[in-house]
């Protein structure tokens, strides 16, 4: 992987901070579901900017998060423009990635776009019901349901990659390894794991949801992160299941961290 200049490592940096701050807050909220009566429809990234813009100096924080999250996403862009993970253009599979890394970088500006609606007041719909209403809009058109499908089949695809990550631990080949030391090393492997393995969780419920919606030809029947997460709560063990999935998102957001000050650039 070639070094890039000073400054993308900044950007990239300022990034995984925010994600950083994302993924704790996140997990904490879980968390605080699978343990007390704070129900699941506060787990949003929503609810995260909110409870920042709360805090003492919260603008001013808020602020710095959604810099932070406007980094990311210009590192993502970055990556997908100048190719920084050595990808080969002759491999369908690398292709691919490239286009994801594009594809993430839009992601990250849409939360990074809910973040300055919350810091500029502006009311939002409720989170719970934006994946239905997405699907519902697309579902009006003559390509709409094979378009939702092959979203919910994205994603899946997507929450596999976590799970393969989290099992070959390949995400280390990322970071600076003269620069961790064994047990940073250790605390970075096992963060990483564990966090990815949350994340697939989620993603394959919630790819599952859209693919039923395509099948279904129901658009309620789509759901994001809140969906996902009351699907766990109502199975056997699903406060331990939630609290697994809080206690990950947590873990990665350590990961993340580690990214923010090790990971190659």
């Amino acid at each position: 992987m070639n070094e890039q200049p000073k400054w993308v490592s900044v950007v990239a940096g300022a990034g995984y901070s925010a994600k950083t701050v994302m993924y704790c807050m996140l997990g904490l909220f879980i968390l605080s579901s699978a343990i007390s009566a704070f129900g699941s429809e506060n787990t949003t990234q929503q609810n995260v900017f909110q409870t920042v813009k709360s805090q003492p100096f919260g603008q001013v924080m808020l602020t710095v998060l959604i810099i932070g999250l406007i980094c990311y996403t210009i590192w993502r862009w970055l990556q997908a423009a100048l190719n920084t993970e050595d990808l080969d253009m002759s491999n369908g599979k690398d292709i691919i990635m490239r286009v994801f890394l594009f594809v993430s970088g839009v992601l990250y500006a849409g939360v990074a776009y809910l973040g300055l609606k919350v810091l500029t007041g502006e009311q939002s719909g409720k989170g719970g019901g934006s994946s239905e209403d997405m699907t519902a809009q697309l579902m009006q058109y003559q390509w709409g349901q094979l378009l939702v499908g092959a979203i919910g089949v994205t994603i899946l695809i997507f929450a596999f990659i976590q799970f393969k990550h989290a099992y070959t631990g390949d995400f280390m080949k990322k970071f600076k390894h003269r620069e961790l030391s064994s047990e940073e090393q250790k605390t970075t492997r096992t963060a990483g794991r564990l966090g990815y393995t949350a994340r697939g969780v989620v993603y394959v419920l919630v790819g599952g949801f859209f693919a039923i919606a395509a099948w279904r030809h129901n658009p309620e029947k789509a759901g994001g992160l809140q969906q996902a997460l009351s699907t766990l709560t109502e199975q056997a063990f699903g406060q331990l299941l939630l609290g697994a999935v809080g206690a990950g998102f947590v873990l990665f957001g350590i990961y993340c961290a580690f990214e923010a000050r090790y990971r190659r650039t």
